[in-house]
């Protein structure tokens, strides 16, 4: 299917649809329903991410946004794909990104279509001191989804020596105890140890992290190719212990 067009349709995104059900692959399908939740899993189709992201790249060489304004989301693959071609769009100002990024978020309810997206967010080097700032609405947000977006946003683009007193601050005042929120602190804090290894030492040191994320976070470094062994020894020392109850 041509895939870089001017202007979609009700009758194009139609025809998509089929295509993307004809690239369906039923054993990766079984494969990924267990990454899913149960909820979810009627509606994979079994696409591998690699076309997906080519998928995306195609679409976003014509008129992305005409895309976006038709694209119904309903299979897992579907949403996929609007999160990378958001992601992809050459924006013109901060607002328009900002309000690309917003638009998408909302839909955001599985770790995999977060992560993918977050990663493939192409303009936040445009806009990197504003976004940096608003992402602040997302930490302090109720919402699970939103905050782990923001975590795994400055995992990908903020753990440099600019910005990772900031990313470790507002990691640690996070009292959100979701699971995936956890999941998502303690692979940026190890992350952030490969990465910034002074300054992430020092916040492993003297942290507010629950006990269930540090030891998390520090189990992420100990697999860590990218770390020593006589680090990984120290990180084993300072992993907290379970106070059993009588």
């Amino acid at each position: 299917m041509h895939l870089r067009l001017n202007r979609w349709t009700d009758c194009d995104y139609s025809e998509f649809v089929s295509f993307l059900k004809e690239q369906g692959d039923e054993k990766y399908r079984s494969f990924h329903c267990s990454l899913v939740p149960r909820a979810q899993r009627e509606l994979v189709l079994g696409i591998r991410m690699p076309s997906l992201r080519k998928i995306g790249r195609e679409i976003s060489k014509g008129n992305p946004k005409s895309f976006l304004e038709l694209s119904k989301g309903g299979f897992y693959e579907e949403r996929m794909i609007r999160g990378i071609v958001t992601g992809l769009i050459k924006t013109e100002n901060f607002e328009d990104f900002r309000n690309l990024f917003d638009g998408f978020s909302s839909e955001v309810d599985s770790w995999a279509i977060c992560d993918s997206f977050c990663t493939g967010l192409k303009e936040v080097k445009k806009y990197r001191k504003e976004f940096f700032d608003y992402l602040d609405n997302y930490i302090k947000s109720d919402n699970e989804w939103k905050i782990r977006i923001a975590l795994v946003v400055m995992l990908d683009f903020y753990l440099d020596d600019e910005y990772i007193d900031l990313v470790l601050k507002r990691c640690d005042r996070i009292e959100n105890t979701g699971y995936y929120v956890s999941m998502a602190r303690a692979w940026l804090v190890a992350t952030a140890f490969a990465k910034c290894r002074e300054k992430t030492e020092g916040y492993l040191k003297n942290n507010s992290l629950d006990d269930e994320t540090f030891n998390r976070a520090i189990q992420k470094c100990v697999e860590s190719r990218r770390i020593d062994e006589r680090t990984k020894l120290w990180l084993k020392s300072i992993k907290r212990k379970k106070i059993l109850s009588d």
